[in-house]
């Protein structure tokens, strides 16, 4: 969830993977980055650049910050 609780588990899960792959590592599947509070679920045709559904990276409201576009 994006709360407070929610935000402070994502920094934490960020802790164990930068800890675990070194903070220069590259994401791979066998790698995996946690995601983000409020992003949707991967590969169920997310936007690429912020990770919502509703929406193409060419078309995300994130690229004109027009929240309009969601």
């Amino acid at each position: 969830p994006n709360d407070k609780e929610g935000q402070r588990k994502y920094v934490a899960q960020l802790t164990v993977w930068i800890t675990k792959h070194g903070d220069s590592a590259q994401v791979t599947k066998y790698t995996p980055y946690p995601l983000k509070p409020r992003t949707a679920m991967v590969c169920l045709g997310e936007c690429f650049r912020c990770g919502m559904h509703g929406h193409r990276s060419r078309d995300c409201p994130t690229i004109e910050g027009d929240a309009s576009r969601l």
